[in-house]
C-alpha cells in the first residue's frame, strides 16, 4: 500500500479526484432546485371560475341563494399542461347531498386534470339556502299575437304536444300561491292560413302579470295549431235530392245524423244566408233502410264548409197510392175576362199521389196546391197544365195533371157596349112562361178564380228541400210509383 501511494502517477489521479470533491462541495446549493427542473413548470390563474352544486334533492328543495357563483383559483404544472388547460377542465363543486331547508355555508370540492395542481383557491367556501318546493299541474293558456289577413279570423288554439293543454309548473311552496297565470303566445301576424305546429316559450305569470322567471316547468315549450279560417257561421241544413228510388218504394223518414254545418265566406254572404243548402243525397244509392253518405258541397260562393260529408239515416216502406182533392187557384188572368174550370167536379179537381202510408195521413190541406197560368190566354176554351206543389217524400202518381179553362170576355157576357152602357137585345125577344123576354145573364159568383184560393208558395220543410215539389211535370224523386 505504501509503495502505491509513493508511486507517482497514483499521486496525481488521487490529487484530480480530490480537487473534483472540493469543487463540488463549494458549488452544491441544497435549497435550491436545478435549474433543468424550474424551468419547466408554471402558474395559471382563473379569475372566475363557476361553481356547481351538486346532490341537490331537486324533488323536495330548490336552491334559491348561492354566494358566491364564482371564485379564483391558480393552478401549477408544466407549461406544455397549463397551454391546453380550459376552464371546463378545472371543476369545482359544492356538494348539497343530505342539506336540508335553511341558509348553509359549504366547503367548496375541485376536480384538476393530471398533472395540474392547486396553488390557491379563494374563497374556499359559499353560502347556500334551500327552500322546500311544490309541484304544480296547470291548464296552459295561448295568447294569440297580432292580426291575420284581411277579412280572416283565428279559431280555438289545439295543443300537439303530448299532453295536451296541462303543464307542470315547480316553484318554492310560499310561491305557488300567487301564480296567475301559465301560457305561450303564438303569431298570426298577416296569416291567410292554419298555423301548423308553431314551437313556443311556456311562461308563467305571478297574479300581477309579472313572469317568474325562477319557475321550473315541465315541458318548456309547446307546440300549437292555429286556425286561420275566412268568417264562418253555423247554418242549419236543407237536404236536397238526386237521382230515384226504385219502382215501389217511398221515404218515410229522413234524420241527418247533424243538423247545421261550418259555412266558410265572406262576411256579406254570411250574412245573407238563413240555412244552407249544399247537401245532395242520392236516392239512386238508396236500396232499402240504413245510413247514407251526402256530399256537403261548397256553393254560391262559399270558400268552404266543414265537414264536407255527412250520415243520413233513412227509412224506406213500399209506397201507397192514395186519392186526393184540391181546389184550382186560377192566375194570370188578363184584366176584363172572367175563366171557369169546365171539368171541376163540385169545386175540387182530383187527382192521386203516392207516398209512405205514415207521410201521406200526417198530409193537410194548405200542404199540396194547384194552381193554373192564364197569362196571355185569349177568350175560348184551353187545356192547361198545373203547376202542383207537394211536401217532401209525396209525388203524383202518373203524368202531368191538366185541366180544361174556359176564358169568357167580361163586356160580351154581361151585354155591356163598348161605351159602357148596357146593351138591348137585337133579335126578338125569347117568350118566357111569364110572357117576359130573357133577361140579361147574370155574373158568374167568384169568375175567375172558381178553382178556390190557393196559395202558390212552397211550404217550408224544417231543412228539407223536398223533392215533391212540382212545376206540373213528374218530376219527384223520393218516391216511385207503382
Amino acid at each position: 500500500m505504501d509503495k502505491w501511494l509513493s508511486h507517482p502517477t497514483a499521486l496525481k489521479v488521487l490529487s484530480v479526484i480530490i480537487a473534483l470533491l472540493l469543487w463540488a462541495v463549494v458549488h452544491f446549493d441544497p435549497e435550491k432546485t436545478p435549474a433543468t427542473v424550474t424551468s419547466s413548470l408554471d402558474t395559471k390563474a382563473y379569475e372566475a371560475q363557476s361553481v356547481i352544486p351538486v346532490g341537490l334533492d331537486e324533488e323536495h328543495y330548490a336552491l334559491v341563494k348561492l354566494e358566491p357563483t364564482v371564485v379564483r383559483v391558480v393552478v401549477e404544472g408544466r407549461r406544455a399542461n397549463l397551454l391546453g388547460l380550459k376552464d371546463e377542465n378545472i371543476v369545482l363543486n359544492v356538494d348539497l347531498s343530505g342539506i336540508k331547508e335553511g341558509e348553509h355555508v359549504l366547503p367548496l370540492t375541485y376536480k384538476l386534470p393530471k398533472g395540474i395542481e392547486l396553488v390557491e383557491m379563494s374563497p374556499t367556501t359559499v353560502t347556500v339556502e334551500l327552500v322546500e318546493i311544490q309541484t304544480k299541474a296547470f291548464d296552459l293558456g295561448v295568447k294569440i299575437e297580432g292580426t291575420p289577413a284581411n277579412g280572416y279570423i283565428t279559431g280555438t288554439p289545439n295543443f300537439v304536444t303530448t299532453g295536451g293543454g296541462q303543464v307542470k309548473v315547480t316553484l318554492p311552496k310560499e310561491e305557488m300561491a300567487i301564480v296567475g297565470a301559465v301560457s305561450t303566445s303564438i303569431s298570426v301576424e298577416g296569416a291567410e292560413k292554419t298555423v301548423e305546429e308553431k314551437k313556443s316559450k311556456i311562461v308563467v305569470y305571478d297574479t300581477e302579470g309579472h313572469p317568474m322567471e325562477h319557475a321550473v316547468i315541465n315541458p318548456s315549450t309547446v307546440a300549437v295549431t292555429v286556425p286561420v279560417t275566412p268568417p264562418f257561421k253555423m247554418l242549419p241544413l236543407q237536404l236536397s235530392y238526386t237521382g230515384t228510388l226504385p219502382d215501389g218504394l217511398s221515404i218515410s223518414a229522413v234524420k241527418l245524423e247533424m243538423d247545421k254545418v261550418a259555412v266558410y265566406g265572406d262576411q256579406k254572404l254570411l250574412d245573407s244566408l238563413q240555412f244552407y243548402k249544399g247537401v245532395t243525397l242520392d236516392l239512386s244509392k238508396i236500396k232499402g233502410t240504413g245510413t247514407y253518405k251526402a256530399k256537403v258541397t261548397a256553393i254560391d260562393g262559399v270558400k268552404m264548409v266543414e265537414p264536407n260529408e255527412i250520415n243520413v239515416e233513412v227509412t224506406v216502406v213500399d209506397s201507397e197510392t192514395r186519392t186526393l182533392s184540391r181546389n184550382i187557384q186560377l192566375e194570370g188572368l188578363a184584366d176584363g175576362l172572367e175563366a171557369t174550370v169546365t171539368a171541376e167536379s163540385e169545386g175540387a179537381f182530383a187527382f192521386d199521389v203516392l207516398g209512405a202510408t205514415n207521410v201521406l195521413d200526417a198530409l193537410k190541406t194548405d200542404d199540396i196546391r194547384l194552381s193554373a197560368d192564364l197569362s196571355g190566354l185569349a177568350p175560348g176554351t184551353h187545356t192547361v197544365e198545373l203547376k202542383v206543389v207537394l211536401p217532401r217524400f209525396v209525388q203524383l202518381a202518373g203524368g202531368t195533371l191538366t185541366v180544361t179553362i174556359e176564358v169568357k170576355d167580361k163586356s160580351v157576357s154581361t151585354g155591356t157596349d163598348p161605351t159602357g152602357e148596357p146593351g138591348h137585345p137585337t133579335g126578338p125577344p125569347t117568350e118566357t112562361p111569364d110572357g117576359q123576354g130573357t133577361p140579361p145573364p147574370e155574373e158568374t159568383a167568384n169568375s175567375g178564380n172558381s178553382g178556390g184560393g190557393g196559395n202558390t208558395n212552397t211550404p217550408e220543410d224544417e231543412g228539407h228541400e223536398g223533392p215533391g215539389n212540382s212545376d206540373g211535370s213528374n218530376n219527384n224523386s223520393a218516391n216511385k210509383g207503382v
